[in-house]
């Protein structure tokens, strides 16, 4: 199976947060729930270009995709 650069930082991104992938609703009321599991939409993107810096300055100089 081969894997994208953005397979891999997706997988760097749950490695990092393992509830990368729920949505965090803010309360309609404007209560904040710091333990409840999720990230809102500006987490998420914020982790994701973390994700993609470290990728692209330290993972991607030293190794090669396979294609095909």
């Amino acid at each position: 199976m081969t894997k994208t650069r953005e397979d891999i930082i997706m997988m760097m991104c749950y490695t990092y947060r393992h509830d990368y992938g729920l949505a965090k609703e803010k309360d309609p009321a404007g209560y904040s729930f710091p333990y409840s599991a999720g990230l809102s939409d500006q987490e998420r993107q914020a982790i994701y270009r973390q994700m993609s810096q470290i990728f692209d300055n330290c993972v991607s100089p030293y190794m090669e995709f396979k294609h095909g």
